[in-house]
């Protein structure tokens, strides 16, 4: 991960960019980009104090950063978690609040409940973060657009998924401090999400368990459907030989060419964050 903040001590005319960040485990990861200069895109990571309460960690690292308090154009805030499930869409704000507390999706008690639209697939992502939290990014940024890391996956990988006439399931790769996880995204010959889901990884076995068993799960065949690979780059040199041995059609996510106007910076962001001005 870069460190940069400290060389990025003022944006001149911020309403001119764009805030992006991904909250971790271990990390919070911002990116800032112009919306009127090409290759401006800037990356840089501040850690999580472990020692401090969720909350108090995110604080402090926010304002070790002062450059993230410039008023941007705009905020988004994109938050890595497992405590999400995918729903029908069309549901309303009560159901969903009934649905979150049904399924236990968070252990946070306060928790606040969202829920993100991913059109065109006849589902929403059903998804909670602590109160705390919640209300700490509301107070501290103007209007910050919220999202859960896996509804930006399934907006930007459902469109793809209408082209050609296979299924195809979608894997993308984190690593942390904490360790790796993956995300696993499959698609029906359709187009429609049959299996949304995240698991840790400890080893290359673990992935390679968890993407064959979706693909079972959603009905499709390896020998037939696509298997593809992001994130991480480091996981998906490792993961994809061993998945080559067991499907036909293995291959990394091409990556979009319309995130290169930002600059090469681009391709050492979370992937999340960089196809999200491509998921609006």
């Amino acid at each position: 991960m870069t460190e940069r903040h400290n060389d990025i001590s003022s944006i001149e005319r911020p309403r001119l960019w764009r805030l992006a960040l991904q909250i971790d485990t271990d990390a919070i990861r911002a990116v800032v980009w112009s919306t009127v200069e090409e290759s401006s895109l800037l990356h840089f990571s501040l850690p999580l104090d472990p020692a401090r309460d969720r909350r108090k960690a995110i604080e402090e690292a926010v304002y070790a950063a002062p450059v993230l308090l410039s008023d941007f154009g705009s905020v988004d805030v994109v938050v890595r978690t497992r405590a999400y499930s995918v729903v029908p869409e069309g549901l309303d704000d009560d159901m969903h609040e009934r649905l979150a507390e049904y399924l236990r999706l968070s252990a946070d008690s306060p928790c606040t409940v969202y829920a993100d639209a991913v059109p065109d697939s006849g589902a929403a992502v059903l998804w909670t973060l602590d109160t705390d939290v919640a209300n700490f990014l509301a107070r501290t940024f103007r209007n910050p657009a919220m999202h859960c890391h896996i509804s930006l996956l399934m907006r930007y990988f459902s469109r793809k998924s209408l082209l050609g006439n296979s299924g195809k399931i979608y894997l993308h790769l984190h690593a942390n401090g904490r360790g790796r996880s993956a995300d696993i995204l499959a698609f029906g010959t359709d187009g429609r999400p049959a299996v949304v889901t995240t698991h840790a990884i400890p080893s290359d076995d673990d992935a390679l368990y968890y993407t064959l068993a979706s693909a079972n799960i959603a009905g499709l065949d390896p020998a037939e459907d696509e298997i593809l690979l992001c994130g991480d780059h480091a996981a998906r040199d490792a993961v994809m030989p061993r998945l080559r041995q067991y499907a036909a059609c293995v291959m990394p996510v091409i990556f979009p060419s319309a995130a290169f106007r930002n600059g090469r910076e681009a391709l050492n962001a979370p992937f999340p964050l960089v196809i999200l001005p491509l998921c609006e």
